[in-house]
């Protein structure tokens, strides 16, 4: 089974693997939004879905946070 449509290297997603348990129970229950968060986060940056710099109002904009 995939996980991704991109392949990822080991050190790219080991993020996951260092995530408190806490935290992925409540991703896999629904409960926490990584999708969300991750546009947060993004948007906090002023960076597009593709990592690319647009500027913060308009990342708030593209995200819709």
């Amino acid at each position: 089974m995939s996980y991704t449509s991109n392949e990822f290297t080991v050190d790219e997603v080991g993020v996951i693997q260092i995530a408190l348990t806490k935290v992925l129970a409540a991703v896999a229950r629904v409960e926490l939004d990584l999708n969300r968060l991750a546009r947060e986060e993004l948007a906090s940056r002023g960076l597009n879905d593709q990592g690319n710099w647009i500027g913060f109002d308009d990342a708030k904009k593209h995200h819709n946070v």
